[in-house]
Parts: structure tokens; C-alpha cells; sequence
């Protein structure tokens, strides 16, 4: 019988799983509702256990091992209850629970030793090194986020609002009085306060896109969390031990697609490790299954009991 095992990548916004053969080729994929646990914990598990049992009923095989990648993991905690409560949903199959940023690590890096850094919604940097790992930021949209679609937008908010309150000219408040159809500025908060964050980051492409254009105060926001993201990277890469893996991936929809900002943040890490070497991580972060060699999968035949 075919064995596979399967990688399930479960964020804020949808959840992708993904079968895979032993050598690592797709057989088949499901999507499902978003998987993110530590703003609805039942809903994110019943949408995760659902689209695993989807992508089951598209395989004809014997599932070997499922990697959880879960968006919210690292606030909850309990990574083996997380576990034990999916594997009881689908088949007592041995299944192990990781936060999304450790996910993408594996897929990002192929299982070697170096740095993933995430910036999309929000941001994070993982470090692998010998088998242990180090996270730097990934704090939310409150205590960090640094060089995120996010922060960038919040950022950008700020500077147009310090300009509107001393009513001078400003190609930040003309965006924003533009994107966001206001009558002025002054409802700009209320807008901002009523968005979820992926709204609030959905917008940092106006701002990439007025800084592409030459911009120099949408540039400057752009440099700014550039050179707080490089900071985060640096935090990582100073607390590894030598000789340092200098390898270092990059993912997510603010690195994939801004050129500008990844330039500036390259060069201000190589100011202190020129020999970093980045590269864009590409494909689905579930591919990361293949690159796990943990055997700390957990099942609970009688879980529910």
C-alpha cells in the first residue's frame, strides 16, 4: 500500500494540507477555513482536523506522520495537547504540532542549519542551528512585528497623522485620504481601529508601490522597518555558535515582493555578516513534513473518551 505522510500549514486567513509520497512528491492537496488557535481555539482545531480528513479521503494510501504548522501555537502552548487532539480527530495517525514560523524553517531551509525570516501580516525570524532552534521577535502586532505588512501600514499611519496635525503637506496623508475614501484625516483613526490586522497590512503595498515611485517619505518608512527586520535577523545570527550558519531564507508576501525593502535589508545585515547569503523561499510550507526528522509525533487512541 502507498505511504505518505502529510504537512498541513494552518494560518490566520485558510489552512493548506498537502500529501506527500516518500520521496517527497505532491500526490494531492486540500484547503480548509483558517487554523489560527489562540483567537478561537475549537474553530481552529475543527478547521484543521477537517481539511486533514478532506485530503485523507483524497489519497488511497496509509498515512504515516502529519506536521501541524499552526498559526497562534506559540501563545497557546501545549504543543502535544495541540497533537493529541488533531490526531484524535483524524484517525489516531501520529501527528505532531509546530508553530507555522517552524514550518516554514524546515521548508524554507530544506532541513539545514540557518535563518528563516517571515515578514507578510506579521514577522518573525527562526534560527536553526544543530538541532536547536532560536526565535527572535514574532511578538504580534502590539510588542513587535518588526518590518511587517503590518507595522509598515501602522508606520506610514503615524507619520501621515504627525503631518496632519501640523497641517503641513504630506504625500502620506494624500494616500491614505485616498485608499481609504476620507473626508479627511481626522477619521483615519477610527478607520485604523476598526480593521483586523491583515486588513491593516493588506495596505503596505500603497505604501511599497508610492515608495517605488520615489516617494521620500514613503521611503523612509520603507528603510525604517527594513532596518528593524535586519536587526531582528542580526539578534539571530549573534546568538548562534561558531562557525555560524550563514544561510538565511526569506518568505512571506512584504520580502517576495518588495524589492526595495529586501535590498535595504540585506545590506544593512551584511554591514556586520557579509558573508550571509539570502535567498527567497519558495513553495508551500507544508513540503516542510519531508525535511522533519523529530519523532516526537503523539496519538491518543481513547483521546476523546
Amino acid at each position: 500500500m502507498l505511504k505518505y505522510m502529510i504537512g498541513i500549514d494552518a494560518g490566520g486567513t485558510h489552512s493548506t494540507a498537502i500529501a506527500y509520497d516518500e520521496n517527497g512528491n505532491e500526490l494531492a492537496r486540500s484547503e480548509g477555513g483558517p487554523g489560527q488557535i489562540n483567537n478561537n481555539y475549537e474553530l481552529g482545531i475543527k478547521n484543521i482536523s477537517n481539511t486533514i480528513n478532506d485530503l485523507k479521503n483524497k489519497v488511497n494510501g496509509d498515512c504515516m506522520k502529519i506536521l501541524a504548522g499552526i498559526a497562534g501555537l506559540s501563545v497557546v502552548g501545549n504543543a502535544p495537547e495541540v497533537a493529541a487532539t488533531i490526531s484524535s480527530n483524524v484517525g489516531n495517525i501520529p501527528t505532531r504540532a509546530i508553530t507555522d514560523s517552524l514550518l516554514a524553517l524546515y521548508n524554507g531551509l530544506e532541513g539545514a542549519d540557518g535563518a528563516l525570516v517571515i515578514a507578510g501580516t506579521g514577522s518573525v525570524v527562526n534560527g536553526r542551528q544543530n538541532e536547536s532552534l532560536i526565535a527572535v521577535g514574532g511578538y504580534g502586532s502590539q510588542l513587535g512585528d518588526e518590518g511587517s505588512g503590518y507595522a509598515i501600514t501602522k508606520a506610514a499611519l503615524q507619520a501621515a497623522l504627525l503631518k496632519w496635525d501640523q497641517r503641513q503637506k504630506s504625500s502620506l496623508v494624500d494616500l491614505f485620504v485616498k485608499i481609504w475614501d476620507l473626508d479627511s484625516m481626522d477619521e483615519a483613526p477610527a478607520k485604523f481601529y476598526k480593521m483586523t490586522s491583515p486588513e491593516v497590512a493588506s495596505y503596505a503595498v500603497e505604501v511599497a508601490k508610492l515608495a517605488d515611485s520615489g516617494d521620500e517619505e514613503a521611503r523612509q518608512i520603507i528603510q525604517d522597518q527594513a532596518h528593524l527586520l535586519a536587526r531582528d535577523i542580526i539578534f539571530c545570527l549573534d546568538r548562534y555558535e561558531d562557525p555560524k550558519p550563514m544561510r538565511i531564507a526569506l518568505t512571506g508576501s512584504v520580502l517576495s515582493n518588495n524589492a526595495m525593502m529586501r535590498s535595504i535589508m540585506e545590506d544593512a545585515v551584511k554591514e556586520k555578516y557579509p558573508d550571509a547569503v539570502f535567498s527567497v523561499s519558495n513553495g508551500e510550507n507544508a513540503r516542510g513534513v519531508i525535511f522533519d526528522k523529530s519523532k516526537d509525533y503523539r496519538y491518543f487512541t481513547n483521546h476523546n473518551s
